[in-house]
């Protein structure tokens, strides 16, 4: 009697649940509002179409509504009082897992609460394999006790904790445990496995965001296989079929697996972190529907023309409360003054990118695009010392295809401003330049090979040259008087851009003729 009313009310919970994951879908499918659906299903701040995410997202809820049949329709308690203790542990812990990311929103307390229910867990379920050794059933209780409780006294690598799952999954395979469990518990090692090895920190720009959402809700994988071993607990598994060979050695070889990567995991050198993106788990309300561009820093280029001034109400709207209407004038009011500054180009870009290309280029082009800017170039004439001290670089023109300025500066007792200036010109289009300057005491021998055009012109120099034109000059040292500067230039490949490598070789001499070489 008392397992159909719990299962009428868990027909109408879980039917409930459905409804309501049906209704986020339909209601992303109409508005485009998918973060609705993603926090429906996920239980987490997340934007996409992307198929494939929407559909693991759908398996996820349906995992969460089986666990949740599981934990109110069970078999009854039976055996000695420390199994039906087990059994009220285990499901406990279930629970603690679907419904974690509440509780520890809700109180720090939670997470400490969850970790008690969970110490007598890894003590006490090893002990009930009674085909297997008892100093093996004691040696994985002992490990996975310590490993649940050390972490509280000394800080332990991220690994050490799964061989107490692959212990136990292990046992379970080869102590005849039901199918639907031995599942279960394949699939939850195979996922400690894959957390095993995703680092909580990245040294790229990629964006992880969709990993680590569907990473936090097949979670739900360790509460099924912990509710699904509460359910088998208390049965005569010695009287069970064994498990198939194939699935057994499956299983080892699994076990292996996860078992290596945490010990590579323990074993290898800490990461040095560059560029961290952190995730934004406890983002505040405005953020909803701007992660992209707020945590996980998407560009200009990136950006749907239809999304750009959303973009810009995002960056804005991070320490600006106003409604959308005041920061659009605001920010409009911006792009028409006579100057911008570098605090504000970040977020006008979206509003006004012709006005933003001509002081900062590189936000329309991307990091990827300048990634490659950088990868690409490189010293044309690597055994050739300069007397200055500035290396190769890769640099965007303020204005594609106009070329950049090489100036002399005024030093000592001179006014200051520009002595001498020299124009360099580029192909059309040409947005990004590679320069390799070098300042030389003699003349060099010409090696036009290779090189599209080489010119010679005078310069007059006080001491030091920079660069004007470009986004991010230079100021190098250089001889003083008259100098020759000889121009090299071909084009460069960088994909993405168009692009040119100069090399700039400065020397004295005293001729004040321009003279073309190629």
């Amino acid at each position: 009697m008392g397992n159909d009313v719990s299962t009428r009310i868990a027909t109408v919970i879980v039917g409930i649940y459905s409804v309501a994951m049906a209704g986020a879908l339909a209601w992303a499918i109409l508005t485009g509002e998918w973060h609705v659906f993603f926090l429906a299903t996920v239980s987490d701040h997340y934007d996409s179409t992307d198929l494939a995410p929407v559909l693991l997202a759908l398996v996820a809820a349906g995992l969460r509504g089986w666990l949740v049949w599981m934990i109110l329709v069970r078999p009854p308690y039976r055996g000695p009082a420390w199994i039906r203790l087990l059994r009220f542990l285990l499901y406990l812990s279930a629970v603690f897992f679907l419904l974690g990311p509440v509780l520890s929103a809700a109180s720090d307390a939670a997470v400490y609460v969850g970790y008690l229910v969970t110490l007598p867990v890894f003590a006490l379920l090893p002990l009930v394999f009674r085909q297997a050794p008892l100093v093996l059933r004691v040696i994985v209780a002992v490990v996975g006790f310590s490993a649940c409780l050390l972490p509280f006294v000394v800080p332990l690598p991220q690994g050490v904790t799964v061989f107490w799952p692959v212990a136990v999954v292990l046992l379970q395979v080869f102590c005849r445990w039901s199918p639907v469990t031995r599942w279960l518990g394949l699939l939850a090692l195979g996922y400690v496995g894959a957390m095993t090895l995703l680092p909580a920190q990245f040294t790229t720009y990629s964006d992880w965001s969709a990993v680590w959402v569907l990473t936090g809700a097949f979670a739900v994988t360790q509460a099924l296989w912990l509710a699904r071993t509460a359910a088998d607990l208390g049965r005569d598994h010695a009287a069970g079929p064994p498990a198939p060979l194939v699935f057994r050695v499956a299983a080892v070889v699994l076990a292996s697996l996860a078992a290596g990567a945490a010990a590579w995991v323990v074993l290898r050198p800490p990461v040095t972190v560059v560029n961290e993106i952190v995730q934004g788990d406890e983002a505040d309300e405005w953020t909803i529907g701007c992660e992209r561009w707020t945590v996980l820093g998407e560009e200009y280029v990136t950006t749907a023309p239809h999304e750009r001034e959303k973009a810009f109400l995002c960056l804005a709207g991070q320490y600006d409360q106003r409604p959308d209407a005041e920061l659009l004038a605001d920010g409009r009011n911006l792009c028409a003054a006579e100057t911008l500054y570098s605090g504000t180009m970040e977020r006008l870009v979206y509003l006004c990118p012709e006005r933003v290309a001509e002081v900062a280029p590189g936000l329309l082009l991307g990091r990827a695009v300048v990634d490659a800017m950088h990868a690409a170039c490189a010293d044309p004439w690597p055994r050739v010392r300069s007397g200055g001290d500035f290396p190769t670089m890769p640099y965007l023109l303020e204005k594609p295809g106009e070329g950049y300025r090489v100036a002399t500066h005024r030093l000592r007792d001179d006014p200051p401003g520009w002595l001498d200036e020299v124009p360099v010109t580029v192909g059309a289009g040409v947005q990004g330049v590679c320069l390799t300057y070098k300042t030389l005491k003699q003349a060099p021998p010409l090696r036009a090979d290779g090189w599209r055009s080489v010119v010679e012109v005078p310069l007059f120099s006080h001491g030091s040259v920079a660069l004007r034109g470009l986004d991010g000059n230079f100021l190098d040292d250089m001889g003083e008087g008259r100098q020759r500067m000889r121009v090299y230039t071909r084009d460069l490949t960088v994909e993405g851009l168009r692009a040119e490598q100069h090399l700039i070789v400065a020397f004295p001499g005293r001729s004040a003729k321009m003279v073309v070489h190629k």
